[in-house]
């Protein structure tokens, strides 16, 4: 335990110190700050296509939620990346094909091959947009985690704008108030929807010319819950037996369960810093995959009798092909773990464990996205 906390204690000085060095934020050069905006502004005119074509929002957004901010995403990824102009209309074609793909899909939005696509296809974008940022660097599996964790970074940045944006909303709109005047609507349609827009582009965009600071966040904040969410897991499996409503009957359940499991193997990949690491964190680490195992091993059980009882749909088949990836997945990484404990292999073992497989969840998506609509 005093390992653990004296890691985080280390951490935190880490990011204190760099805080105190960078005593200006990094802001890019000025053609940069051209492209973000306009980038942005793209952003803002895809979230404004239903109100300005008169399109059903209910129809626009679930197709499109995944790939809204694709175009900034994938279009500063290329600009900081500088990829040849063949290889970058490459990947800009195909992921042009796939959200045109997702949009002519026939069927109502509740058609369960149809949500699977729609989960799925922003997965397949996402392995282009880091094919876009990591270039020929993708084929290194510790760059791929990597940049997982920079996506980390990305998503708390965005959090912190987002409410920062919140906050700014809500006193605009109250101080106007105040002297009569109800914007709400006028706001949200004028500026608050391009403010929302900006936020993907703008998150990327300042945690990659801030590195320095922003990478020492997420290892901080999942060995802060590392250790709780060991705690929760083990009462949650214990008394998963005992609930009112087991995974093999509710099918709510099953896929909250199942949330949970990826939300752990997030925890566990974020926990680490490059060839750093301590004892105490290392087996607690091993002990959250180990419980995590068993839980999949119970969701699978739980998947496969449903599949028995009730025979195949594309849902119960996409959730026992994501387990069987998952408890793989955790099963080398446990492997990898132990050696690390034993002093067998180096720690760079772990990060491969993890990069490697990243490309399978990525075939996975590719065949829930493209073969199920026409087999279901």
């Amino acid at each position: 335990m005093n390992d653990n906390i004296s890691t985080i204690q280390a951490d935190n000085a880490d990011l204190s110190a760099s805080i105190r060095n960078s005593s200006n934020i990094s802001w890019g050069t000025p053609k940069e700050i051209g492209v973000v905006i306009g980038l942005a502004f793209i952003t803002g005119l895809i979230l404004k296509i239903p109100m300005m074509f008169g399109i059903d929002e209910d129809a626009y957004f679930p197709r499109n939620i995944g790939s809204i901010a694709l175009p900034a995403l994938l279009g500063y990824s290329l600009y900081v990346s500088k990829l040849s102009g063949k290889r970058s209309g490459i990947l800009i074609g195909v992921a042009g094909m796939l959200v045109l793909y997702l949009n002519l899909l026939p069927g109502p939005i509740d058609q369960p091959t149809l949500v699977l696509a729609c989960i799925h296809v922003p997965i397949l974008i996402w392995f282009i947009f880091a094919k876009a940022y990591l270039k020929e660097d993708w084929s290194q599996p510790q760059k791929r985690i990597d940049f997982i964790r920079f996506n980390g970074e990305i998503v708390i940045m965005a959090g912190l704008l987002g409410l920062s944006l919140l906050l700014f909303s809500a006193i605009t709109i109250a101080l106007f108030e105040l002297i009569g005047f109800r914007i709400e609507d006028l706001y949200f349609e004028q500026i608050g929807i391009w403010g929302l827009g900006a936020i993907p582009v703008l998150s990327f965009y300042l945690v990659h010319n801030n590195r320095d600071i922003a990478s020492k966040i997420s290892p901080i904040i999942a060995k802060l819950f590392t250790p709780p969410a060991f705690v929760l897991l083990l009462i949650f499996s214990v008394m998963l037996p005992q609930a009112e409503q087991t995974i093999f009957d509710d099918r709510e359940l099953l896929l909250m369960f199942n949330l949970i499991l990826l939300a752990v193997m997030a925890l566990i990949l974020f926990s680490f810093k490059n060839n750093e690491s301590n004892r105490f964190q290392n087996y607690l680490l091993l002990g959250l995959a180990s419980i995590a195992i068993i839980d999949n091993l119970l969701a699978l059980s739980a998947i496969g009798f449903r599949l028995f009882e009730f025979g195949f749909s594309a849902n119960r088949l996409a959730l026992f092909g994501l387990n069987l990836l998952v408890i793989s997945h955790l099963s080398y990484f446990g492997y990898r773990i132990i050696g690390v404990i034993r002093n067998q292999v180096p720690l760079e073992k772990v990060f491969k464990a993890m990069g490697i497989y990243l490309p399978v969840y990525g075939v996975w998506a590719a065949i829930v996205s493209l073969l199920f609509p026409l087999m279901f």
